[in-house]
């Protein structure tokens, strides 16, 4: 069996099951032997591509054209089920979905229609797109999803994604943020939104980028490289891919980071913020790993390490102020 052949088995296993398990009476049998099939890696990720893809057509069932499309994918399927039904004397529900199935992955495939997704604050979520190329959005982070015939086109209008890309020379993945422009095949990669820019990191694979101010000269990343396109000059250095998208995880990974800007990180995952008043820390270069959203947890470090105090102000913040001046303040 080529590999060509075993993907579109699955697909059609895929499609089999999503329309099984969406009955109104599925057996305990049926569930089980569900189970053993989805722990093939291979068979939990086609099942997740027909999750996502009968998500987008519940989002496009209202547009006409895709109207008229279903309804002669309903009328092939039915015709095809009645053919079944005479030779085998089966009548299986599970043709018409795959056909729908697979008329929703064309449609976002080839028509470049856009499919936004976004996080709350604090939230972190994955999104499968139709190609199975996989996005993890990070906290307060919005992207918009195109799918074209020879483009995929994703913009980051805000936040932080991680993307993992489902390889097709043919079409070429583009992630747009703000001025910046990041081309790949079929690879890893992390994009922060940084003003007008991105701050880019690579974990496998290769990716292009490029400024559309400075379009004559862009960069090529090697994996356990980042490139920050907001910076005032943009420069390729090595990091730590694994503290750089530790928030995949739920983590917050510091290393050498100042308080200042870790402060600044842990702001980003809570609706309650800290205030950094304190000029005696803010430079200080820290380390330590914490759970995102463990705003206690981070300011007990901070209090326990350096000689500065936690207070909340009127508006609830949580005030770090050096514990000299806030001594001086008393007396």
């Amino acid at each position: 069996m080529t590999a060509d052949t075993d993907l579109d088995v699955r697909r059609r296993e895929a499609a089999s099951w999503f329309a099984l398990l969406n009955q109104k009476r599925v057996s305990a049998s049926d569930i089980t032997a569900f189970s053993q099939w989805r722990r093939t890696p291979e068979n939990a990720a086609a099942y997740a591509r027909v999750e996502a893809m009968w998500d987008a057509a519940e989002t496009l069932k209202g547009d006409a054209d895709v109207a008229a499309l279903t309804q002669g994918a309903r009328a092939r399927a039915d015709a095809s089920r009645r053919a079944r039904a005479r030779l085998s004397g089966v009548l299986v529900p599970i043709g018409a979905v795959a056909a729908i199935a697979a008329v929703s992955l064309t449609l976002l495939v080839w028509s470049g229609r856009s499919q936004a997704y976004e996080t709350g604050l604090g939230e972190r979520r994955l999104v499968v797109l139709a190609d199975g190329s996989r996005v993890t959005l990070d906290t307060d982070s919005r992207i918009s999803v195109k799918l074209y015939r020879g483009r995929r086109a994703v913009e980051l209008a805000s936040g932080q994604a991680f993307f993992e890309v489902q390889g097709d020379r043919s079409r070429p993945f583009v992630v747009s943020a703000g001025g910046t422009d990041i081309t790949a095949v079929g690879t890893r990669f992390d994009v922060r939104r940084a003003g007008d820019g991105a701050q880019v990191t690579l974990l496998e694979g290769k990716v292009d980028v490029r400024d559309r101010a400075t379009p004559s000269s862009p960069w090529s990343l090697a994996p356990g490289q980042q490139i920050v396109t907001a910076s005032r000059r943009p420069a390729v250095r090595q990091v730590d891919v694994v503290s750089e998208t530790s928030w995949t995880a739920g983590r917050l990974v510091f290393d050498g980071d100042t308080v200042e800007s870790a402060v600044a990180e842990v702001n980003r995952y809570t609706a309650t913020k800290i205030v950094l008043e304190s000029p005696t820390i803010a430079g200080i270069a820290v380390s330590g790993a914490f759970n995102t959203g463990d705003l206690d947890g981070f300011v007990s470090a901070l209090t326990g390490l350096y000689p500065v105090v936690a207070e909340r102000n009127a508006t609830g913040q949580i005030v770090i102020r050096d514990a000299a001046a806030k001594n001086a303040a008393v007396r």
